[in-house]
């Protein structure tokens, strides 16, 4: 759905709670289920058709996790929905189901010991595998129209590098720097604060964070590259036309292992480009905005402290080539993964 990045930002910055921000946007992600939808098997398709209400696709439900992060505990017209509303005890922290803050030098998501915990995207991707499975996991209980809008979303999620990747902040480091530390020994050594997934860092001076850069900025940059008119439908189509896949994408092992792989991968790409030319120039304190208006606690408002960075020149360029490749393989490996689930 084309839509004004304005006003998308607008919408998230500084919302809060951090790595919950929008991954992608709903444009990346419904352009993530359209290559899906383009790349499954026709029993697959069937089988989903099956779980799926008329109408929905793919590219329709890879939404609706973002809809439900702030509304447990109210009630909604959809069944599936509003049973998984109502669910307060299993659902009420399902915005921190959506990312991990992983040490960029972690050298892979299994080594990341003290960083993955239990309801991480990646313990969460399992879940929805296995309930698809018909395997439902006592601790999260999901029907499967939940399930598999979760699994849609999350694979999204998981190929956003500033979802699984996260710069730890050292305020007094050499020569009264600031910096992003990187190793997970001295992050938990010194017990540093995390970025948040780049939401703590700030742009250029300006309201803009580099979490939200990523979701909406570079997203809306490659459609406008891939077309003016472009949609995410079209975006996708195009995408699995023009991006051929990789070896590398392909997927090994069990069918549990492979969201681990993914986190990795994208952990890798956080390291080798999203951070890469990040650094620094100083701090400050700000109120924390919620839709363009401050939050207000106790009469007083809600202040937090970020940190202004620069990025090289060409930032925005070099990286909307790996949002390219990211949307494109999400797409894929989503694909891969329903057909392991039903295609058989």
């Amino acid at each position: 759905m084309k839509r004004s990045a304005s006003f998308l930002l607008g919408m998230i910055i500084f919302a809060g709670a951090a790595n919950a921000a929008f991954a992608w946007g709903d444009d990346g992600h419904q352009t993530v289920g359209k290559i899906a939808s383009l790349r499954i098997k026709p029993r697959t398709a069937q089988k989903i058709a099956e779980i799926l209400k008329q109408g929905e696709t793919l590219a329709s439900i890879a939404t609706w996790a973002d809809t439900v992060k702030e509304r447990v505990g109210k009630t909604d017209p959809d069944a599936d929905t509003n049973a998984f509303l109502q669910d307060v005890v299993h659902n009420e922290k399902n915005r921190e189901w959506h990312y991990d803050d992983l040490p960029l030098n972690c050298k892979n998501y299994q080594t990341c010991t003290g960083f993955t915990p239990d309801n991480d995207i990646v313990h969460m991707l399992n879940v929805c595998i296995s309930t698809l499975q018909g395997h439902p996991d006592p601790n999260h209980p999901l029907t499967k129209r939940n399930a598999l809008r979760l699994l849609v979303h999350f694979l999204g999620d998981i190929h956003q590098p500033l979802h699984v990747g996260c710069g730890f902040i050292e305020v007094n480091g050499p020569n009264h720097t600031i910096l992003i530390v990187r190793d997970p020994a001295l992050i938990k050594q010194k017990n540093l604060p995390s970025d948040k997934g780049g939401n703590d860092l700030i742009i250029d001076g300006d309201r803009k964070n580099l979490h939200s850069f990523w979701d909406f900025t570079l997203v809306t940059s490659l459609m406008n590259v891939v077309g003016q008119e472009i949609t995410s439908d079209t975006l996708g189509t195009f995408l699995e036309q023009n991006v051929k896949p990789k070896g590398s994408w392909n997927p090994h092992g069990p069918v549990g292992s492979w969201a681990a792989q993914w986190a990795t991968d994208s952990l890798s790409q956080s390291r080798d480009h999203t951070y890469q030319s990040v650094r620094i120039t100083g701090q400050r304190t700000i109120p924390v905005l919620s839709r363009g208006q401050p939050v207000v606690r106790d009469g007083q408002p809600v202040m937090q402290t970020v940190f202004d960075i620069t990025r090289a020149a060409d930032y925005e360029a070099v990286n909307r080539e790996l949002v390219r490749q990211q949307l494109a393989k999400a797409g894929y490996r989503l694909a891969k993964l329903l057909d392991e689930i039903y295609g058989k």
